[in-house]
C-alpha cells in the first residue's frame, strides 16, 4: 500500500495553478475586473509546446456563478467566431472548478499603447494607416455582426467594448479584435437598463442602458480612430453624468468635425459614424469599411504601410527609457485603468510592461502635535520640498518661454469648422498653401527624403511642409543652423527646400541629416542613437 502523501499543486503568486490540465502557465500578461490572462504553453508530444494566451476568472471571483455564466458565455461566441481580425478560441475546460479559456497568443501592441508611445514621441499616425487599421475592424465587425450558429440561426452579436486596449496589431500587420466578454447576443436575458461597456467609448444609447445595435461597435470604432489621429481620446472626462449629457447632446460628432484639416476626409467618416442617433450612423460595418477604404492613397499597399509603422512602434516600444535611479519604481502592466472594472483584459498581450513615469516619493507621518509632543522644525526635511519647488518654477517659466516663441512662430492648424464671427483679423500674407483638393480625391502623398542631394529633386520653393523630429533619447533640434527646440519636435511649419537638420544630445552625441521638403508634404523622423540609425525606416 503507497502510504506517500499526495504532492500539492504548485501555484503562483496569485494563487492560481502552475498547470492547468496539459497547459504550463508562465507569466500574466494583463488583468482585468474579473480575469487575469496568463502566456502559456500547451505541453504535446516530442517537445512541441506551441504558447497561447488563457485567461482564468481571478481567484476573488472564482465560485461566482455570474462571472462563470459571462465566461462560459465568451467561449461560446467566440468559438463561433473565425475570422482574422478576431482573436481565435482554441479550448475551454474547467479544472477544480475554475474555468479557463484557451486563445491564439497575438504578439503585439494594443492601440492603446500605440497611441500612447505616438503621443510620448511626438509621432502622428499617417491617415492611411488609420484607414487601414478601421478598415480591418470593419471586417471583423461584419463577421461577428452576421455569424450564425450551428442551426443557421443569426446570432446578433454585438460586442459592446470596442476601444484601444482591446484592439491589437500584430507583426504581419493583421489587426486583432479581443474579448468578447460584454457582448449581446443569441436574445440573452439582461438587466434592463444596465450600463455595459466603458465610459468614453460606448455609445449614447449604451450609455442610458438601451439595448445596444451593431452601430454602437461603429460608434465604439469611431471613438478609436479619433484617438489614433489626434493621439487624444475623444473624451478626457471621466464623470459619466458629465458623459451621458456630452452624448445626448452630440458633442462626440462635434469634437470630431474639428479634426486638423489633413484629416479632414477621416473626419467626414467619423462625423456620420459618432451620431446620437443611430440611423443616422453607418447600416453596416461594410458600409463603414469602405467610405475608409476611400481614404486610402493605395488600399492594395496599405497594409504594406501598417506593417512599417508597426515595426516603428515596436522599436520604440523596447527603446530603453532612462530614468533616474531615484524616481524608478516596479513596472506595471499596460491594461486599461476602465478595463479593471468593465472587462476582462487583453488576451493576449505580448509587449505589456508600460514605461514609469512618476516619481515614488517616501511617505512622511503627520506631525504629533495633536498629542501634544514637542517637536522642533527639521529643516533638513524641508530642503528636498524647497528644491522641488525651485525646480517647478524653472521649469515652468523655461515652458512659458518655449511656448511664446511656438506661438509666434507655428501658425494654429485650421480646424474643419470655423465660425467667420469670431476670427481673429490677421495682416494679410503670401498664400503658399497647396491648392485646395476636391472631397473625393484623396489627400496628397507623405514625402519623405533623407541624405539626397537636393539639386536632384525638383523642390516647390516658396513653400511650406511639417516635419516631426523626435530622438532617443532626447536631443536639440537645429535647423539651417538655428536652434528650434528639444525633441520631440511635433508638427513644426517649415519652409519648403533642402534643410539642414541637427540633432545633438545631453551626452555629447550629434548627428546631421538633410530633409528635402516639399510643399505641404509631412516628414516624420526618429532617430535612435543608440543603435545610430532612424527607428521603423
Amino acid at each position: 500500500m503507497n502510504t506517500e502523501p499526495t504532492p500539492i499543486a504548485r501555484q503562483l503568486a496569485d494563487g492560481t495553478p502552475e498547470r492547468l490540465g496539459r497547459y504550463r502557465l508562465i507569466r500574466p500578461i494583463s488583468t482585468g475586473g474579473m480575469a487575469r490572462v496568463f502566456e502559456a504553453r500547451r505541453e504535446s508530444l516530442a517537445g512541441v509546446t506551441p504558447r497561447v494566451a488563457i485567461k482564468v476568472i481571478l481567484p476573488d471571483f472564482a465560485d461566482n456563478r455570474p462571472f462563470q455564466d459571462l465566461f462560459v458565455h465568451e467561449a461560446r461566441i467566440g468559438s463561433m467566431l473565425q475570422h482574422q481580425n478576431v482573436v481565435q478560441i482554441q479550448d475551454f475546460d474547467c479544472q477544480d472548478g475554475l474555468y479557463y479559456l484557451v486563445m491564439e497568443f497575438v504578439e503585439g501592441l494594443t492601440l492603446r499603447r500605440v497611441a500612447s508611445l505616438c503621443r510620448r514621441h511626438g509621432v502622428p499616425i499617417p491617415l492611411d494607416v488609420i484607414a487601414e487599421i478601421g478598415r480591418q475592424v470593419c471586417d471583423g465587425l461584419a463577421h461577428a455582426h452576421t455569424a450564425r450558429d450551428d442551426s443557421d440561426n443569426l446570432l446578433n452579436l454585438v460586442h459592446r467594448d470596442i476601444k484601444p486596449s482591446n484592439l491589437m496589431v500584430n507583426p504581419q500587420a493583421v489587426v486583432k479584435l479581443l474579448d468578447f466578454g460584454i457582448s449581446k447576443g443569441w436574445s440573452r436575458p439582461e438587466l434592463k437598463g444596465a450600463v455595459r461597456g466603458t465610459w468614453g467609448y460606448m455609445s449614447p444609447e449604451q450609455a442610458e442602458g438601451e439595448s445596444a445595435t451593431s452601430s454602437a461597435d461603429l460608434f465604439g470604432l469611431a471613438t478609436v480612430l479619433y484617438e489614433l489621429a489626434t493621439v487624444q481620446p475623444l473624451f478626457s472626462e471621466k464623470e459619466p453624468d458629465v458623459l451621458k449629457d456630452f452624448l445626448a447632446k452630440d458633442e462626440a460628432a462635434r469634437r470630431a468635425a474639428r479634426m486638423p484639416r489633413e484629416y479632414a476626409g477621416l473626419a467626414r467618416v467619423l462625423v456620420r459614424a459618432l451620431q446620437r442617433d443611430p440611423m443616422a450612423r453607418f447600416q453596416s460595418a461594410q458600409e463603414m469599411g469602405r467610405a475608409l477604404v476611400g481614404l486610402m492613397q493605395d488600399p492594395v499597399s496599405a497594409r504594406d504601410r501598417l506593417a512599417r509603422f508597426q515595426e516603428q512602434m515596436t522599436a520604440l516600444n523596447k527603446a530603453p527609457k532612462r530614468v533616474p535611479a531615484t524616481t524608478m519604481s516596479p513596472p506595471i502592466l499596460d491594461a486599461d485603468p476602465a478595463s479593471l472594472t468593465t472587462d476582462a483584459g487583453e488576451p493576449g498581450l505580448a509587449l505589456s510592461f508600460g514605461d514609469v513615469e512618476r516619481p515614488v516619493r517616501p511617505v512622511r507621518r503627520v506631525s504629533d502635535a495633536r498629542e501634544g509632543k514637542a517637536r522642533s522644525f527639521d529643516w533638513e526635511a524641508w530642503i528636498p520640498s524647497v528644491a522641488l519647488v525651485a525646480a517647478i518654477a524653472i521649469i515652468g517659466f523655461t515652458s512659458h518661454q518655449l511656448w511664446l516663441e511656438r506661438e509666434a512662430a507655428v501658425p494654429e492648424a485650421p480646424v474643419v469648422e470655423v465660425s467667420a464671427a469670431t476670427e481673429t483679423p490677421q495682416a494679410p500674407k503670401p498664400d503658399v498653401s497647396p491648392p485646395p483638393v476636391a472631397e473625393a480625391e484623396p489627400p496628397a502623398p507623405q514625402q519623405e527624403l533623407v541624405s539626397t542631394p537636393a539639386a536632384s529633386i525638383p523642390l516647390d520653393v516658396g513653400g511650406e511642409g511639417i516635419v516631426t523630429i523626435s530622438s532617443l533619447p532626447r536631443a536639440k533640434v537645429y535647423i539651417d543652423g538655428e536652434f528650434v527646440r528639444n525633441t520631440p519636435l511635433f508638427r513644426h511649419t517649415i519652409p519648403s527646400g533642402a534643410r539642414d537638420v541637427e540633432l545633438r544630445a545631453k551626452d555629447g552625441r550629434s548627428h546631421s541629416f538633410r530633409l528635402n521638403v516639399r510643399n505641404g508634404a509631412e516628414i516624420n523622423r526618429v532617430w535612435s542613437f543608440e543603435e545610430s540609425k532612424f527607428v521603423g525606416q
